[in-house]
């Protein structure tokens, strides 16, 4: 695979979702910090929560949980980048196939020396893997920020109060706890390529609302499986069943995140690789093949 092509493929990629992939993530880290600025200004600062909360510090700093702590206020900075990432995924792949038919630029792209199946690759790794990094990295600078803010707030306790947030600071294990966040990437998007598949399938296929094109066969498929397994009185719907088995975290695997702080730290991203098997690879490259023969043969009107 000719590494140079692929590079300007995505970035040609990147250059026409350019507004969205700059714009959202940029947004969504403003809104965090817009609000609760936004709420000092309006009703000011409590000074006595505020000692309450210094005092609660002070007992807390000698904690041996503060890395456990970190770790899932971490999480929880970046499970909105992610869902709202995730989003921007769905509408990529849904829209990355469509759209140059839609406006003819296909003719103009595929008078390129650039084979289908490059066109085909890059999308993926656009979609499944770059467009996800970018929301990560927006996640971790403002987390840096936020940690900024924390080193500032140091300075100033370490003098009025008997509080060490340096010594916090440092016990948090901040790089690990959002090491482990970053190494689920690579295991979400393979787990999720089925699903990327589809879309990359519906947005080659539709002429016209590939979104719907896309939702509506699996919603057609289910009801008529359901109809099917109520009548004829069967145990269970193999689809829908099978659907639930894999894009679904089983409670047996929720129950292991708990156990101990380094086990809930890697727990994540084991029960990832966990629902990555056969499966994965058949609808994968089902699916992606029938994306590249549509791409091939499909007469563009």
């Amino acid at each position: 695979m000719n590494t140079t092509i692929m590079k300007a493929s995505i970035k040609k990629e990147l250059w026409e979702f350019n507004g969205m992939l700059t714009w959202v993530p940029v947004t969504l880290a403003g809104v965090f910090i817009f609000i609760p600025l936004l709420g000092v200004i309006l009703n000011g600062v409590d000074m006595k929560e505020l000692m309450i909360g210094i005092e609660n510090l002070a007992q807390f700093q000698s904690s041996d949980r503060i890395s456990e702590v970190f770790f899932v206020s971490a999480i929880a900075l970046f499970s909105p980048f992610i869902a709202i990432g995730f989003i921007v995924q769905v509408y990529y792949f849904v829209t990355c196939l469509f759209d140059e038919r839609r406006d003819q630029s296909v003719m103009f792209w595929r008078s390129l020396p650039v084979s289908d199946k490059m066109t085909i690759a890059s999308k993926v790794l656009t979609g499944a893997i770059v467009i996800p990094v970018i929301f990560f990295m927006a996640a971790t600078l403002l987390m840096l920020f936020i940690l900024v803010l924390a080193v500032i707030a140091c300075s100033v306790l370490s003098i009025g109060f008997d509080i060490s947030l340096w010594g916090m600071l440092a016990g948090a294990d901040i790089i690990s706890g959002v090491g482990y966040i970053w190494l689920t990437l690579v295991p979400i998007a393979i787990w999720l390529l089925p699903l990327y598949s589809w879309l990359m399938l519906a947005s080659i296929y539709a002429n016209k609302a590939p979104f719907l094109w896309a939702v509506l066969p699996i919603v057609a498929l289910l009801v008529i499986e359901a109809i099917v397994v109520h009548y004829l009185h069967l145990s269970q719907p193999f689809f829908g069943h099978f659907l639930m088995d894999y894009f679904s975290m089983t409670p047996e695997h929720l129950a292991d995140v708990s156990v101990d702080q380094d086990t809930s730290r890697s727990a994540t991203l084991l029960m990832l690789v966990s629902q990555i098997d056969y499966r994965t690879v058949l609808i994968s490259t089902g699916l992606l093949f029938t994306t590249y023969w549509f791409r091939v043969n499909k007469q563009e009107s």
